[in-house]
């Protein structure tokens, strides 16, 4: 039994050995993927594809918000055809908008979310890259640990070599 406890010892022991000496390195994905110069890129890239279709859901919604006003104040004038007719075109009108809307806002997630993840794999290459060039054993995501030297930690090399 002893015997045994001592080889356990000994392989825990080694293995710690082994752990330390390999070279470890935080990184904080967040800080690098709010510091890229192509976020504001993108972020423009996507205003331009988008801007005539937002436009479009906006005035149609203004156009929504002057009918209905319009319609409050001639209520008291019209007869229950002309209500029936009003509300049915409101009706129209809403349905237009809320498809208009969703399927906008769809399109917009899903681009964002195709950018998003173009440069995500950009960061994933440059930690990559450094993590090679380092001789780097393991990276860590800097949100996973509570302390870390500042040594440690290849934020700044990361957003260096993405915003080339």
């Amino acid at each position: 039994m002893m015997k045994m406890m001592g080889a356990l010892v000994l392989l825990l022991t080694a293995g710690l050995a082994q752990a330390q000496s390999g070279k470890i390195a935080v990184v904080d994905t967040g800080a690098v993927f709010q510091n890229m110069p192509q976020r504001q890129a993108v972020a423009k890239k996507l205003e331009s594809e988008f801007g005539a279709r937002v436009k479009e859901v906006q005035k149609m919604e203004a156009d929504g918000r002057s009918f209905i006003e319009k319609q409050q104040k001639d209520m008291a004038f019209m007869n229950d055809q002309q209500k029936a007719e009003a509300q049915k075109k409101l009706n129209e009108m809403q349905s237009a908008y809320v498809q208009k809307r969703r399927k906008l806002e769809e399109d917009q997630a899903r681009r964002e979310n195709e950018e998003r993840q173009k440069m995500l794999a950009r960061i994933k290459t440059a930690i990559d890259e450094i993590t090679k060039a380092k001789g780097l054993d393991l990276v860590i995501e800097r949100g996973a640990v509570i302390y870390v030297s500042p040594a440690l930690d290849i934020t700044e090399q990361v957003i260096g070599k993405v915003s080339k």
